[in-house]
């Protein structure tokens, strides 16, 4: 039954004045006797019943104020305040070997002069460096992928089992050259599985916010050197922002001196490849950088500085606002520092820091604190009860007022990669990737080019100073590698409340076996496709039952689009790779309960032998393995959503699968009988085979038999 909201505010200005009115013959002792409007006692009645109208009113009424001290009680973070795009340039020279450096903050705009700006994350040496030649080694030898990496196929860069892998990547020097110390920076867009339920794929995973903090798959060694003769760079020297091949991302390196000409190698080994599932690289490209849509402003003035004078020309009153220069209005993102210089009552001061809030209802008379008003590009602050009024002081010389923000964010920067710089579409492409329209241009085939031809300069003009790059006016322009995305405007009270009530569901203890596998699919930073808790199991005590232990078993995510199963690099029986064990056990153990016992492990995986006997032979014998296997995938098998956990083995379902998988190409070939066997066990045709608990089938072998009309015995044909 669905309850009537309670309603507080159920008085009016009427019905007070009547309840005054009633009231006014006993309470004067009959002395009040003319309660027309006229009479002044009767006015003012009618003005405390309006004042106190308007104060029932907000009964009813939940201010912002009052949101943002509930969500911080309840632990969800307050309205998120503005946000900026970020994307990848990547800076092309117009001159072509120019060796250049450009500067942190210098700009570069697509559309100069609609605030479309993006401004560069660090410092950035332009070197005169190309790629013209990548190989792989790995378990199954050496192979040479320059072709697939210049027509932009995915090339893995390490092989299907655990095992020492080295990558090698050409570098063409010409130009100048570049110095002792010059600093490399390299974007590597891998490619990055999509979840088993899709099976498509996502052309580039670089994001701005990927979690730092996860531990990495492997442990990559760099060197750089002479073609055959490298030498290995010190940690000092390499600053790796793809979490060990873990994700797309940047790579800087600082190199040593390299004459104009020289042909080199860059080198980056692991003695244990032990990925989840071989990476898969897509794209290679040098002097790449982040740029943010967000100029960084830094203000500095004295006592006659036009803010200063915003604060010391008028009188402290409540509601007071400075207006930041910059044409802030509707473009500020941040403040970083706000501080001012103020005198005490002995003629000296200092500069105090003031700090910014969500908003000021809870701050006290003596709190430096302010608010952000994105629309008028302005600082709110207090009246002397919630929050301090400022009141610069004036010392003997120097600044009074010092300020860092930011200015731009908003979704108008939000949009696609360059078309020239677009991940060519694969032989089949998925359906659902075209139907987004920020990866669009990922699935628009261009000819490929051959290793070391430069492509055509970028469209991003340098809209920056003069000495923003060095040399001063150096011209380049730049191209963007992937989609700016992120950007958006502040978050308004009403969506943040919709936020809370889908927050507060969020599980954020480990509390029921649920809970546990909710969390595990929920940690940021690793690529987790299903999970498994076994209250009660504890690692070291292996068939027992362990009272406040549980053990969740973890499945990672890998490639399954179609034809991944017979690739090279196909991982038919998925493992989680150190790096993400370790950060699903972070995770786990922050949540638990006290006293409680938690573990993570990889899944269980057991041998199973899956017989099918046809009536006749059939050149469908390929067909039916790939059937079968798919039906008893930990990631696709089942339901379509793996294979369950300890799950019944029944071969009347698996006899169903194959004739569906038969019936599905047009053959109609009978199936007599299907078979199951465990390890090296008999087969067993009609029991079901149960599986121990969390479990998963695999390696799955699938022998297909044909029985002539006869009666000879059946020729076992392996498929």
């Amino acid at each position: 039954m669905t309850l009537t909201p309670l309603r507080l505010d159920d008085l009016t200005w009427g019905d007070l004045v009547d309840a005054v009115r009633t009231r006014i013959p006993a309470d004067s002792s009959g002395r009040w006797t003319l309660h027309a409007p006229v009479d002044p006692g009767m006015t003012l009645l009618d003005l405390q019943a309006y004042l106190l109208e308007q104060q029932v009113y907000r009964l009813d009424q939940v201010p912002d104020a009052v949101v943002h001290a509930v969500l911080r009680l309840l632990g969800v973070p307050g309205p998120a305040p503005a946000t900026a795009a970020v994307t990848v340039l990547q800076i092309v020279p117009q001159e072509p070997g120019t060796r250049l450096r450009i500067r942190e903050g210098a700009s570069f705009s697509r559309e100069p002069g609609r605030g479309t700006s993006f401004h560069l994350g660090h410092d950035l040496d332009v070197l005169p460096v190309s790629v013209t030649g990548l190989s792989v080694r790995d378990a199954n030898g050496v192979r040479d992928h320059t072709a697939d990496l210049a027509a932009g196929r995915p090339v893995p860069l390490a092989g299907a089992h655990v095992g020492p892998a080295r990558i090698r990547v050409r570098l063409s020097v010409s130009g100048d050259g570049f110095p002792d110390g010059g600093t490399l920076s390299l974007l590597l867009a891998l490619e990055q599985p999509a979840g088993p339920w899709t099976g498509n794929r996502t052309p580039d995973g670089w994001t701005a916010a990927a979690v730092p903090d996860v531990p990495p798959p492997v442990q990559l060694l760099w060197h750089y050197g002479p073609v055959g003769d490298v030498s290995p760079l010190p940690a000092a020297a390499v600053v790796d922002g793809t979490g060990g091949l873990r994700r797309s991302g940047l790579v800087r390196l600082t190199l040593p001196a390299t004459a104009a000409g020289a042909e080199r190698e860059l080198v980056f080994a692991t003695p244990a490849a032990t990925f989840a599932a071989p990476p898969r690289l897509l794209r290679l490209s040098p002097n790449s950088v982040p740029a943010h849509h967000a100029q960084r402003v830094r203000l500095e003035e004295s006592v006659d500085g036009p803010v200063v004078a915003q604060l010391t020309d008028r009188p402290p009153l409540p509601g007071f606002a400075v207006i930041l220069p910059g044409d802030a209005a509707g473009r500020l993102i941040d403040v970083g520092r706000f501080a001012l210089w103020e005198s005490d009552d002995a003629g000296s001061g200092r500069a105090y820091d003031w700090t910014a809030v969500p908003d000021l209802a809870f701050s006290g008379p003596l709190d430096r604190v302010f608010t952000l008003d994105r629309a008028f590009g302005a600082l709110r602050f207090g009246d002397g009860l919630t929050g301090q009024i400022p009141r610069p002081g004036r010392p003997g010389s120097g600044a009074v007022l010092w300020a860092e923000y930011r200015l731009g964010g908003g979704p108008s920067s939000n949009g696609g990669a360059d078309p020239a710089v677009s991940v060519p579409a694969r032989a089949a492409v998925p359906a659902a990737l075209l139907a987004f329209p920020a990866l669009a241009t990922f699935a628009r085939p261009r000819p490929g080019r051959a290793p070391g031809e430069e492509a055509l300069p970028g469209d991003w003009v340098f809209t920056g100073g003069s000495l923003d790059t060095e040399p001063p006016d150096a011209p380049c322009t730049a191209r963007a590698l992937v989609p700016s995305e992120g950007g958006a405007e502040p978050e308004t009270p009403a969506a943040a409340r919709r936020r809370a009530a889908t927050a507060l569901a969020v599980v954020t203890r480990a509390v029921t076996a649920a809970d546990h596998e909710e969390l595990v699919l929920s940690t940021s930073g690793v690529a987790v496709a299903r999970a498994h808790a076994l209250v009660g199991a504890h690692p070291a005590h292996p068939g027992r039952t362990v009272p406040g232990a549980v053990t969740t078993l973890v499945v990672p995510r890998v490639p399954r689009a179609p034809g991944d199963s017979a690739a090279p690099d196909a991982v038919p029986l998925p493992v989680p790779d150190p790096g993400a064990l370790a950060a699903v056990y972070s995770r786990l153990a922050a949540a638990r309960l006290l006293g409680a016992g938690v573990f993570v492990a990889p899944p269980r995986y057991r041998w199973v032998r899956v017989r099918v006997t046809l009536a006749a032979d059939t050149v469908r014998r390929q067909l039916l393995d790939a059937a079968l296997r798919r039906h008893l995938d930990p990631l696709t098998g089942g339901d379509g959503n793996g294979w369950p956990f300890g799950g019944v083995l029944r071969p009347s379902a698996l006899l169903r699968a194959a004739e569906r998988a038969l019936a599905a190409a047009g053959d109609r070939t009978p199936v007599r009988s299907v078979a199951v066997a465990l390890d090296e066990g008999p087969y067993e045709s009609c029991g079901d085979l149960p599986l121990r608990a969390g479990e998963l089938p695999g390696p799955v072998e699938v022998l297909v038999c044909t029985a002539p009309p006869s009666g000879a015995a059946p020729r076992e044909v392996r498929a």
